[in-house]
């Protein structure tokens, strides 16, 4: 934008204040440190600045109470702003979730491997897409390819999080429809919500025009919801898979790993993962701008909230310190092994 009046400064910034204060969903955030700062800086930012320096202000401003992720921008800025069904179901975004931990792959999203005799080795880099159809549908082939492997190990090391295809893997630890945990905004979280009245989403579909369907039937209520696995039946490893994890390890790929250790599914190993599982909405605030904040809250089935803590292997195992040496996958394989 190349000017816009300070009354609409004013207001954007009054729209800021007011989305921060009813949608921040974070334990760090503290609405009066919020409020006291914005007050101090306000004259500064509507006033005597260009645009670009009203923007960047705002941007530090919103960052300085959120997350990495968080911030304020110009619709110009982003190649693409979420909306409608996939800015309601943008879990955690490849690259925007945790930029400081995000370590994709340049082999793809999914990768197999037969790594040892009857154990097959799965890695998933992150889940593209809102609901994922097309990453569900390729963790389907890889399943199918390792057909004769009696035992799995899932290596979710690095992954980046992204959208509701983590579903597909997590069914794939159980034949069964198994409730894995739920995501509440803040405004639900302040009401005396049950879990088991949030709507439910238990099944990523396999044809792009059922997001239709999804669309009118999450499209008109709150965004929290609650993730019940798909009941894909019965699989020759289930009982003897393993889970791979690491500090840079981020949202989906710690919802799968918090699932599988709550339930007793598979045992966790590697490193710590990076807590962080409260993932950002974008909220538009006038003239083309938007500020995305973390706004919802993750918590397993059992009701614990992992943010800032991370999952914690049942098998600790740090990274080799020679590059040819995966000291973490020779341990899965022995973990798996011992199933």
């Amino acid at each position: 934008m190349t000017s816009i009046s300070m009354p609409d400064r004013d207001a954007i910034v009054s729209k800021v204040i007011e989305t921060v204060e009813s949608k921040h969903f974070d334990p760090r955030f503290d609405k009066g440190r919020w409020r006291s700062t914005v007050g101090t800086e306000r004259a500064r930012i509507v006033d005597g600045v260009s645009v670009s320096a009203f923007a960047q202000t705002l941007d530090e401003l919103v960052r300085s109470f959120g997350t990495p992720d968080a911030g304020f921008f110009h619709e110009s800025s982003r190649k693409k702003v979420p909306k409608g069904l996939a800015a309601r179901f943008q879990y955690c975004q490849p690259n925007e979730c945790s930029p400081a931990f995000t370590q994709p792959s340049e082999a793809g999203d999914v990768m197999i491997s037969k790594v040892a005799d009857g154990v097959g080795w799965l890695k998933v880099t992150k889940f593209p897409g809102a609901i994922g159809i097309d990453i569900a549908k390729q963790i389907d082939h890889a399943v199918h390819e390792l057909a004769g492997c009696e035992r799995l190990i899932i290596d979710l090391r690095g992954n980046a999080g992204g959208g509701l295809a983590f579903l597909r893997v997590m069914s794939y630890l159980t034949p069964e429809r198994v409730p894995v945990g739920y995501s509440v905004t803040r405004a639900r979280a302040e009401t005396n919500y049950s879990k088991d009245t949030l709507a439910i989403f238990n099944h990523i579909p396999s044809q792009k025009a059922a997001l239709i369907w999804l669309a009118l039937k999450f499209g008109f209520r709150d965004d929290s919801v609650s993730i019940v696995t798909e009941g894909l039946g019965a699989k020759p490893f289930h009982g003897r898979v393993a889970l791979l994890v690491d500090e840079s390890t981020t949202g989906a790929g710690e919802r799968i790993a918090a699932f599988a250790q709550e339930r007793k599914l598979a045992p966790v190993v590697g490193a710590r993962t990076a807590g962080r599982l409260i993932c950002c909405s974008v909220y538009k605030v006038g003239h083309g701008y938007f500020v995305r904040i973390p706004a919802r809250a993750w918590y397993t089935w059992s009701g614990e909230l992992l943010e800032e803590k991370g999952v914690v292997p049942d098998y600790a195992v740090p990274k080799g310190h020679q590059q040819t040496a995966d000291v973490q996958l020779d341990q899965a394989v022995d973990v798996v092994r011992s199933l």
